[in-house]
C-alpha cells in the first residue's frame, strides 16, 4: 500500500512539473519557481535558487590553511588579495565568465565550488572541483583560474609568504549573465567617449605623496656639522617596487655629496615595509611594478 501511494504521489509531482512553463532548468538540483518567463521573473527564480544552493553549501568558502582547515583567527595573517577583486574572488568569476552556450540557450543555471592552492607567487595551483551541477561549468571555472593574474600571496604573522588553500562558490545564472553583458556593452560605449585612468599608482603606508620621504628622513642619523656653511644638501634616490609591493634594487640618482649619507639612505630604503603596488584595473586586473624618485634633504638643526 505504501509503495502504491509513493508511486501515485511521484506521478502527480511529475505531471505538475510538466505543466509549468519551461523558463529555468536547475541542473541536478530541483527547487520551486514561478512560471513568469519575463527577465524579472527569471532573475527572481535565479536569486531564489542561488540562496538555496548557498545555504546548502557544506564547504568552507575563502582562505584555508594548506592542510584544508579553516584559519581560526584571520587577523594574524594576511589573506590573498587580488588587484581588482580585493578579497572577493567570486566577483572575478561572475564578471569574466563566458556562459556555456548550450546551457545559456536552455536557461540552465547551476554552480560550481572550486578549491585551489595559492602558492607563494600568488598564483593558483592544484585546482579541484569540490561539487558542481554541470561539467561545462567546471571547464569555465578552470579556464578562468588558469588566466587569473597573481594576487598578493598569503602571509603569516611575521609577514613571510606562505601557501594556502582558497575555496570559491561560483554561481551560473543565465539571466544575470545576460544582464551583465548588457551592462558591459553600455560601459564599453561610455569608455569610448571618455578618458579613463586604468591605473592606481603604488603608495606607501597612508598613501600621502611625502610618506616615503618622511619615513626615510625620520630614520637618518648624521652630523649636521659636515654641512659646513650650507643650510642643507639634497640627494635624489630611486625606489623600485615590484608587483608584490616589495622594495628591490634602490639606486642613487643624484648623490648628496657625502657617500656615507647616501649609503644610509639606501639601507633605510631596503628595510622599508611593503608598499601597496600599482594596480591596473583593465580587464582581469593586475599588480604592476613601479619606480619612485624621492628627494631627501639633509639640514642643519636649528639653534634654539
Amino acid at each position: 500500500m505504501k509503495k502504491l501511494l509513493f508511486i501515485l504521489l511521484s506521478w502527480i509531482v511529475i505531471s505538475n512539473l510538466q505543466c509549468l512553463a519551461d523558463t529555468l532548468s536547475v541542473g541536478i538540483t530541483s527547487a520551486g519557481y514561478t512560471s513568469d518567463s519575463s527577465a524579472q521573473g527569471q532573475r527572481q527564480n535565479e536569486n531564489r535558487l542561488d540562496s538555496i544552493w548557498r545555504a546548502g553549501n557544506i564547504w568552507n568558502v575563502g582562505v584555508l590553511d594548506i592542510s584544508g582547515r579553516p584559519i581560526k583567527d584571520l587577523s594574524i595573517i594576511e589573506p590573498p588579495r587580488w588587484a581588482k577583486w580585493n578579497y572577493d574572488l567570486e566577483k572575478y568569476f561572475t564578471s569574466q565568465m563566458i556562459y556555456p552556450e548550450h546551457l545559456l540557450e536552455t536557461n540552465q543555471s547551476g554552480y560550481s565550488v572550486v578549491m585551489f592552492s595559492v602558492d607563494t607567487l600568488g598564483l593558483p595551483r592544484s585546482i579541484n572541483i569540490l561539487t558542481t551541477t554541470h561539467k561545462d561549468f567546471d571547464r569555465e571555472v578552470i579556464r578562468l583560474l588558469k588566466e587569473l593574474p597573481h594576487c598578493l600571496p598569503c602571509r603569516d604573522e611575521n609577514g613571510k609568504r606562505m601557501e594556502c588553500l582558497y575555496t570559491v562558490y561560483v554561481p551560473f545564472l543565465p539571466q544575470h549573465y545576460r544582464d551583465r553583458l548588457k551592462a558591459d556593452s553600455i560601459a564599453e560605449e561610455n569608455i569610448r567617449q571618455s578618458f579613463v585612468e586604468w591605473e592606481a599608482v603604488s603608495y606607501f603606508q597612508d598613501g600621502k605623496p611625502w610618506s616615503a620621504q618622511n619615513y626615510i628622513t625620520q630614520r637618518l642619523v648624521y652630523d649636521p656639522a659636515l654641512l659646513g656653511d650650507k643650510q642643507q644638501i639634497r640627494g635624489i634616490y630611486t625606489i623600485r617596487i615590484n608587483s608584490y609591493g616589495e622594495i628591490y634594487d634602490p639606486k642613487i640618482l643624484r648623490s648628496c655629496g657625502i657617500q656615507d649619507w647616501d649609503n644610509q639612505v639606501l639601507e633605510i630604503i631596503k628595510e622599508m615595509p611593503r608598499w601597496t603596488p600599482t594596480i591596473n584595473y583593465y580587464g582581469k586586473g593586475e599588480y604592476r611594478k613601479s619606480v619612485w624618485t624621492v628627494p631627501i634633504f639633509f639640514r642643519k638643526k636649528k639653534v634654539n
